[in-house]
C-alpha cells in the first residue's frame, strides 16, 4: 500500500472518529477514543492491513473499480501461453517516458523536505524542554515519600520541581519524572493527590510512547490536515481519559474539586507537546465539561464502546476482502497480498481510459516514480505468474495488467505482440482444429489514441477472431486449405473494423486440424497392427536429418521440459514429417541407414517426447485434466506354422516436475524396463513359454517398473495381455 493510500484510508477513519467523538464523547468511556486513535496510528504507520468482507473498500470503492474496468469476453476458450511466438513477448522491460528522468519526483522531494522539517521541529522542542527539565531538583518531603511508596511500579518514579514550568507534567519512559512547579503548595495534600494521580495514570499507560508515535505519524503525513486534527484531538483524549480514571479512582464526589484545580492552575501555553504529558490549555472547557459529566460506567456503555470500536475498525480500517469479486486474489497458488493488488489497481485510476496513451504513460510513471523498484518487482512477478496469465483475456484486472498497462509503458511500447491459442469447442467429439495467432499492434500517434481506443481495438480484434472460430463447423475445421483462406479474409475484415489513423493491427497465425496434432499414444515401436496398410509414404533421408538435428551433443543433459518444448517448436513447423516418421517407427519400417544412437533417438526419445507433448496439449484443451502418457509394446515368438506366443503391455509415464529430470535419465529408466522385458522374453525357449502365463509376465513387469521409479519419475503398468498357441501340444 502506497503512502497516499495509507493517508487516504486513515483520513476516512479520522473523519469517522471525529464525528463519533462529537456525538458520544461524554456518553462512552474515554478509553474508547484512545483505542480508536491507536487504530488510526496503525493505519498511518503500517503499509498493510487486514481484510474484511464488510470493509468500506469492499462494499464501495473496490467493487466499483472492478465493475468499471472488467472487460470480460463471453465465450472465450483460452489456453495458457505455450508456443514460441507467445514466449517471445513475455520478456518485458518497463521504462519511463523521457520527460521523467529524475529518480525522485518533485512531489517526493517536497514530501521528504516537509517530513524532515517536522521532525527537526519536534526534536529541537524536545531537546529544549529536556534542558529546562534538567535544571529541576528532587522533591524530598514526607508526603512525596509516602506517595511514592504507595505507587510503586517496575520503573522508578521521581518527583521533581522546577521554576521553568507553571503546571505539572510527566516526561521520561524508563525513568519517568513527575515535574511540578516550584510554587506548589505541599501542605495542600488533598489537591496534590489528585494532581499526582493524574500524572501517575499517564505513566502507567505509557502515554508518552503513544505521543511519540503520534508525532512520528504527523511527521510522515504532514501534508494531510486530517492527521494534524488527529494529533490535537488524540492529545486531548489522552488527558480526558486520565481525568476519567482519576475521578473513578477517588469517586464522583471529587468532580467539582478536581475541575476547580484545572481552572486555578496556571497552564502551559504550548499545544504541541510530543514527549511529555501535562495539564495544559488544550480545550480546557472540554475537559471541565467532560469531568462534570463523568458517571459510573455502565455495562451498556461498555458493550456499546466495544461494538463501536469493532465496527469502526472492521468497516473503515480494513481493506477489501479476497473473494470472487477480486479475480486476482481468488486465483489459487499465488503469493500476492491484497495490498499488492491494491497497488496495481492504483494504476487503474478513475478516468484512465479517457486519457491519451501518452498522457497515461506520463501519469503512471509519476505514480511508479514514488516507489519505482518495488513497483517494477511487483509488475514483473504478476506478469510472469502462470495463474494470472491464464486469465489475461477473460478477467478485467489480469487483462488490464497484460493488455493495457504493460503494452503501454513497456520498452518498445509502440509495437507490441498479443498472442493467443484457441481450439474447437469440443463439438460433439474430439475432431476440429486449433489456431495459434499473434496480433501485432503499432501505435502511430500516442497523443491522439486514447487508452480506451487501444483496449477496444485489441479486444475487438480478438473477440472477432473468437466469434469467427466458433462459427465454424467441425467439418470446416478439418479443411486446412479452406480455413486458411477464410482466416485471411477475416483478418482483413477485422483490420478494417478496428484500425484507425492512430493504431495499426496485423496478425500472423498457424492453423492445423485437430487430428493433425492428436498424435496417437501408440506411435511407439510395435504398437500398430502389422497388417494395417500404410496411408503415408515413408520419411526420406533428408527428413530424418531434420529430426536428428535435435539430437545435439548435449541433448541428454537437457531437462525433459526444455527438450520437449524444443521438439514442440520443431513439430509445429514440420508436422507432416512428424506423421511420416511416427508411421515408420510404428510399422518398424525405417528405410534409411541410422547409427545405433540415431536409431535410439528416433525410436525412443522422439516418440516418447512427442507423446508427452500430445498429452500435455490434450490436458490443456480439456481444462487442465491429468492424463498421463501411455506407451505400449508387443513381443512375439513363433515357429511356423504351428506355434506362436504374444505379450502385449502398456505402461504410463508420470513425471511430477519435468524441469528436474533430464532426457538421458528418462530414456534410461524406460530403456531398463523395455530391455528388461525383452530379455525376459528372449531368454525363454518356445517350450518354456508354454509354462508362462499372464501372472508371471505381470510380476516381471511390475518388478521392472518398481525398480525404475522414484521421486523424479513414476512408471506404472496400465494393461498387460499374454496369449499363445501351440498346435503340436493340441495334437499330442
Amino acid at each position: 500500500m502506497s503512502l497516499e493510500q495509507m493517508s487516504f484510508s486513515a483520513s476516512v477513519l479520522i473523519l469517522v472518529i471525529i464525528l463519533t467523538r462529537a456525538l458520544a464523547i461524554n456518553r462512552l468511556p474515554k478509553i474508547t477514543f484512545l483505542i480508536l486513535w491507536v487504530v488510526v496510528l496503525l493505519r498511518l504507520l503500517i503499509p498493510f492491513s487486514l481484510s474484511s468482507p464488510i470493509s468500506l473498500y469492499s462494499i464501495i470503492s473496490y467493487n466499483t473499480m472492478i465493475a468499471d474496468t472488467t472487460m470480460e469476453t463471453p465465450g472465450m476458450n483460452v489456453l495458457p501461453i505455450i508456443t514460441p511466438t507467445q514466449k517471445q513477448t513475455s520478456d518485458i522491460t518497463i521504462t519511463q517516458p523521457s520527460a521523467i528522468t529524475s529518480p525522485l519526483s518533485i512531489w517526493t522531494i517536497i514530501w521528504i523536505v516537509g517530513a524532515l522539517l517536522c521532525a527537526v521541529y519536534f526534536v529541537i522542542s524536545y531537546i529544549r524542554c529536556l534542558r529546562e527539565f534538567q535544571t529541576s531538583i528532587v522533591v524530598k518531603n514526607d508526603f512525596t515519600a509516602d506517595w511514592l511508596r504507595e505507587h510503586k511500579i517496575v520503573r522508578t518514579i521521581s518527583i521533581r520541581q522546577s521554576r521553568r514550568i507553571s503546571a505539572p507534567l510527566t516526561y521520561g519512559i524508563f525513568q519517568p519524572v513527575i515535574l511540578v512547579s516550584h510554587q506548589t503548595d505541599w501542605s495542600d495534600e488533598k489537591h496534590l493527590k489528585y494532581v499526582l494521580a493524574h500524572e501517575y495514570v499517564h505513566i502507567r499507560r505509557f502515554d508518552i510512547v503513544t505521543k511519540v508515535f503520534l508525532t512520528v505519524a504527523l511527521c510522515i503525513h504532514w501534508f494531510n490536515p486530517f492527521v494534524w486534527a488527529m494529533y490535537i484531538l488524540a492529545n486531548r483524549d489522552i488527558e480526558l481519559s486520565c481525568d476519567e480514571a482519576v475521578v473513578h479512582s477517588f469517586g464522583e464526589t471529587i468532580k467539582s474539586t478536581y475541575a476547580g484545580i484545572l481552572v486555578s492552575m496556571e497552564e502551559r501555553k504550548s499545544v504541541l507537546t510530543p514527549y511529555y504529558n501535562s495539564f495544559s490549555k488544550n480545550a480546557i472547557e472540554e475537559r471541565i465539561i467532560a469531568i462534570m459529566k463523568i458517571k459510573k460506567t455502565s455495562l451498556i456503555a461498555v458493550l456499546t464502546a466495544i461494538i463501536m470500536v469493532a465496527g469502526i475498525t472492521t468497516v473503515f480500517a480494513t481493506t477489501a476482502m479476497a473473494n470472487s469479486n477480486n479475480p486476482l486474489t481468488a486465483i489459487p497458488d499465488t503469493d500476492f497480498t491484497n495490498d499488492e493488488y491494491d497497488k496495481l489497481l492504483a494504476l487503474q485510476f478513475e478516468g484512465y481510459e479517457k486519457l491519451s496513451v501518452a498522457d497515461y504513460r506520463e501519469k503512471v510513471c509519476t505514480i511508479l516514480d514514488a516507489d519505482y523498484p518495488d513497483y517494477m518487482e511487483l509488475i514483473e512477478r504478476m506478469y510472469h505468474d502462470d495463474q494470472i496469465s491464464e486469465l489475461r483475456y477473460t478477467n478485467g484486472t489480469a487483462s488490464f495488467l497484460n493488455n493495457t498497462l504493460i503494452p503501454v509503458i513497456a520498452e518498445n511500447w509502440e509495437k507490441r505482440d498479443f498472442g493467443n491459442y484457441i481450439k474447437s469447442a469440443d463439438k460433439a467429439g474430439s475432431d476440429g482444429g486449433c489456431l495459434e495467432y499473434t496480433i501485432t499492434r503499432f501505435i502511430l500517434d500516442s497523443n491522439q489514441l486514447t487508452v480506451e481506443q487501444h483496449e477496444q481495438s485489441i479486444h475487438g480484434f480478438m473477440d472477432g477472431i473468437q466469434r469467427f472460430w466458433e462459427s465454424k463447423s467441425e467439418t470446416e475445421l478439418q479443411d486446412e486449405a479452406t480455413m486458411n483462406k477464410a482466416i485471411e479474409s477475416e483478418i482483413e475484415r477485422l483490420k478494417k473494423q478496428w484500425e484507425t489513423p492512430d493504431i495499426q493491427l496485423d496478425m500472423t497465425y498457424y492453423f492445423m486440424p485437430l487430428s493433425v496434432f492428436d498424435i496417437p499414444q501408440e506411435n511407439v515401436p510395435g504398437t500398430d497392427d502389422i497388417n494395417e496398410e500404410r496411408d503415408l509414404p515413408a520419411a526420406t533421408e533428408a527428413e530424418y536429418k531434420l529430426l536428428l538435428a535435435l539430437k545435439t551433443a548435449d541433448f541428454k543433459n537437457k531437462t525433459v521440459s526444455d527438450f520437449n518444448y524444443t521438439l514442440l517448436e520443431w513439430a509445429n513447423e514440420n508436422h507432416e514429417i512428424v506423421e511420416r516418421i511416427s508411421k515408420d517407427v510404428a510399422f518398424n519400417d525405417i528405410r534409411v541407414n541410422l547409427t545405433d544412437d540415431e536409431l535410439s533417438f528416433v525410436t525412443l526419445t522422439f516418440p516418447i517426447s512427442n507423446t508427452q507433448n500430445a498429452v500435455m496439449i490434450r490436458n490443456e484443451w480439456k481444462g487442465g485434466s491429468k492424463e498421463y502418457p501411455i506407451v505400449q509394446y508387443e513381443l512375439t515368438r513363433s515357429e511356423e506354422p504351428y506355434v506362436w506366443y504374444n505379450l502385449w503391455y502398456q505402461i504410463s509415464i508420470r513425471i511430477p516436475d519435468e524441469s528436474k529430470l533430464t532426457i538421458g535419465e528418462r530414456d534410461q529408466y524406460l530403456t531398463n524396463v523395455i530391455n528388461g522385458m525383452q530379455t525376459f522374453w528372449n531368454e525363454k525357449s518356445i517350450e518354456e513359454l508354454a509354462a508362462v502365463d499372464e501372472k508371471i509376465c505381470r510380476t516381471q513387469l511390475n518388478t521392472l517398473v518398481s525398480n525404475n521409479s522414484n521421486n523424479l519419475i513414476k512408471i506404472e503398468v496400465v494393461n498387460l495381455a499374454f496369449e499363445g498357441f501351440d498346435e503340436r501340444r493340441l495334437n499330442n
